[in-house]
This record gives structure tokens, sequence and C-alpha cells, in this order.
């Protein structure tokens, strides 16, 4: 049964899941980090290593490095609230993260080709079509003193074939552990269904790459040092579905290094 009143979103509310990290590499002002690559509380996120990768589901056993899921007993689950503060200002994006995978030539500046699995059924409507889905490219290990353009062959949540997504912005020479850079998607285009390559055009020299499916489930507007907080009302009441493994993504507003203290509350019911 779905939650439809304040009393059964109070009712059915889980106990605070908590999340400390410290954002150590120099950020750039507007370029999004990872948290899952990141030491703190919870700790640095498990990696794949195979091109195809895998689909991911934290409902019966958590995937090390998301925030702690229970699936719920019976019944539907929601986002109830989010509160975080960060010692620089910046935005603050809770994500679903549904298929990684790993495996690619770094220095490779062709096609590199992949067969992704069916993604969980976790889309904007609970399906796997992927609507709603975006595709990341996370740094896991800082790279070389490049800047290439990569972009991405994928199918879109129409099932049409084949789409090309560029970055929203560009790399960076050296970017840093943690460094995620977004993909755009083709005209009308409003989710990914399969990735089938990732060119890099050129060579980044060094370090580790891989490609992350992931759902926005929520955002968070932070100045320096005051925190801020959403809640089932403001944040839209947003259905979190089973198997969820949620993750934190910061967009800063300054270099300096940050700390991103946040709490979570799902409710279940």
């Amino acid at each position: 049964m779905a939650i439809t009143t304040i009393d059964g979103a109070i009712a059915g509310m889980q106990w605070p899941r908590v999340i400390m990290k410290g954002i150590t590499p120099t950020m750039v002002v507007g370029k999004a980090q990872s948290l899952w690559t990141l030491a703190g509380t919870v700790g640095v996120g498990a990696q794949d290593t195979t091109l195809n990768g895998i689909a991911l589901d934290g409902g019966s056993t958590n995937i090390v490095g998301q925030i702690p899921w229970t699936n719920p007993g019976s019944g539907n689950s929601y986002l109830a609230r989010v509160q975080a503060g960060a010692t620089v200002a910046g935005t603050l994006l809770l994500c679903d993260r549904l298929w990684m995978n790993g495996g690619y030539t770094i220095t490779t500046t062709t096609a590199q080709n992949s067969t992704t699995p069916t993604w969980p059924a976790r889309d904007a409507n609970g399906a796997t079509a992927g609507a709603g889905v975006m595709i990341g490219l996370e740094v896991s290990a800082g790279c070389g003193a490049a800047a290439p353009a990569p972009t991405i062959s994928y199918r879109n949540s129409a099932d049409t074939a084949t789409n090309t997504g560029s970055l929203i912005f560009p790399t960076a020479n050296s970017p840093a552990t943690g460094s995620f850079f977004m993909f755009n998607m083709a005209a009308g285009d409003i989710g990914v269904k399969s990735v089938a390559s990732l060119t890099l055009g050129t060579s980044w020299a060094t370090g580790t790459i891989n490609l992350v499916a992931y759902r926005i489930l929520a955002s968070l507007e932070l100045q320096a040092l005051i925190p801020n907080a959403i809640d089932c009302l403001t944040g839209g009441f947003v259905r979190m579905y089973n198997g969820s493994v949620p993750f934190l993504v910061f967009i800063p507003g300054a270099v300096t290094a940050s700390y991103i203290n946040a709490t979570v509350v799902w409710t279940q019911g």
C-alpha cells in the first residue's frame, strides 16, 4: 500500500542514516564530486572492474559504500527528509546508484564497447526502461594531465538506439579521485536504458575511471556553514524502490576542500 497521509509518513519513518565525508581533493567550482570514492561514514565504496559492469541491488545485502538501506517488510518506501551542511557552498545531490562498470583502458582513444545488463527496476517509474536515469563518469583513481572530451553511445528510455551523450561540463587536467563528470542526453531523451560504448577521444595517460548509472532523488542547496533540509512535503515525497543504493554527489561553489555532514530518513509503509 502507498503512504497517502502525513500521519502515515510519520508512522513509517526509519532511524536517521548519518553520512560524514571529507572532500580533500582540490575541487573545481561547478564540477561534481562523487562521495562514493571518499573515506568517512559511510566508507569508500566498492568498484567494478568489468566493461559490462554490474546491476546494483542494495536491499538484502548493502553494497559497500552505500548509505544504509533496508527493503520494507511490506508496502512502499519514500524519501522523508534530507538534512546536510558543508564548509563551502554548493549543491548536494542524493542519488540512487543503479549500475557501475570499470575495465576501461585510460589510454585508448577509440570506442570501448560494453553490453550492459538490464537496469534494476528503479527508474522514475519503478521500471527497467531508464526513465530519469543518467550516466556519470566517475574517477576512482586520479587521472593524468590531459582533458579528454568523452562521449557515450547509449539506448534511451524509449528503446531507441544509438544516441550520443557528451559531457555537461568539461573535464580538467589531472582530475582528482571522486571527480564525477555527468553526461547529457540527445534532445528529447528523458533517460538512459543502456550504454553501448565510451569514447575518450584523447588519452588520459594514467588513472582509473568507471561509468555509473544513477537517478537523482533530491537536491539540497547549501551555504557555507549553514545547513539546509527538505522533508517529505518540500522534497516531493520521492518514491524509493526496493534494492536502492543511495549515495551523495556534491557540486561545489568554491575550490576549498569541504566537509559534508548529512542525515537522511526513509519512511516505509
